[in-house]
């Protein structure tokens, strides 16, 4: 459990740096093509890492159940979770999408008891009820720490909400974010109960298939993203990558998607999928703290409530 945390946390931090990373090498890409493009970079740092970890003949070891539970993980988080949400941020402005979004941990929660027989208390619903009041707190704060907080490329015209948005399309934006939170906890599961039918004893053994499930989980996403891309975006959403930004871009895809998805995958075989999912979702906090830090943003009375809230949360989780 507590090697579980630390690498959950870890990712949290990596996701989190991710968005300051974005705004230092002021990047700007087309979202759905960099969704596509990072875990293409992202499936090649786990290729490389197999024959250290048992080479091809790892990839046999996944059962068939174990394929399809992590390959509609992966459709399910990666292509249509991070999709819906980005379309979401279009519609009603980061500072709404990221604090609706971020209710997932109880839908990972709802999902992770009965199914995975995860064990559930009264301080983790009332830690995980301040995380997401927290979220909410902070999104409203800094609504473009927000967008990047899922460590993908987002680049609004502006901080407000976006205009000329009819009332309906609104409506329909918010039930996206909220459809988005519960695609991510179907995906977080999944991958639980991927890692569950392996069943891993030593943390070699763990970290071992987590590089196997990395590498298989970022294939699927590859060859769902890449086709779609093209067809809905066409060819010239390609041409920044053969810019003097690929090298910075290529950096960004293995230090967010190649070692964050390592780290977060053995923080939800060690810690298990619920609280691997708050850790997770704790990443705008740590954006928010790193932004007054590194690049001296001001924080204001409700961004410190926010900040002890997700503090206190995150602690009766873990106890």
């Amino acid at each position: 459990m507590p090697l579980g945390i630390l690498f959950a946390l870890t990712a949290a931090f990596i996701w989190a740096t991710t968005s300051l990373l974005v705004k230092h090498n002021a990047a700007r890409v087309d979202t759905l093509s960099f969704n596509a493009f990072r875990v293409v970079i992202g499936a090649f740092f786990f290729y490389a890492l197999l024959p250290f970890f048992g080479g091809a003949a790892l990839l046999a070891q996944l059962t068939p159940m174990a394929m399809l539970a992590l390959s509609v993980s992966v459709v399910l988080g990666f292509c249509i979770g991070d999709s819906i949400y980005f379309w979401s941020m279009t519609k009603i402005g980061a500072s709404r999408a990221m604090p609706i979004s971020g209710v997932y941990p109880v839908f990972t929660w709802l999902l992770a008891v009965p199914l995975l027989n995860e064990e559930i208390t009264w301080e983790a619903l009332v830690g995980t009820a301040l995380v997401i009041v927290a979220l909410y707190l902070l999104g409203r704060e800094h609504p473009q720490d927000a967008a990047e907080a899922n460590d993908m490329l987002i680049t609004l015209e502006d901080d407000m909400e976006p205009r000329g948005v009819s009332q309906r399309t609104r409506y329909l934006a918010v039930a996206a974010a909220v459809f988005a939170a519960f695609t991510w906890a179907c995906a977080t599961t999944l991958l639980r109960l991927g890692i569950q039918m392996q069943a891993p004893v030593s943390l070699y053994d763990n970290v071992q298939q987590s590089v196997l499930l990395g590498a298989f989980r970022l294939t699927i996403a590859a060859v769902v993203l890449l086709p779609l891309t093209h067809l809905l975006k066409g060819s010239r959403v390609w041409e920044i990558y053969r810019t003097r930004e690929l090298p910075k871009l290529v950096a960004l895809g293995i230090y967010s998607t190649g070692i964050g998805s390592l780290l977060f995958v053995l923080g939800v075989a060690l810690a298990g999928a619920a609280r691997a999912s708050l850790l997770n979702a704790a990443s705008p906090l740590l954006g928010v703290l790193f932004s007054w830090l590194f690049l001296k943003e001001p924080l204001t009375r409700r961004v410190w409530v926010g900040t002890a809230l997700a503090v206190v949360g995150v602690w009766l989780v873990l106890i």
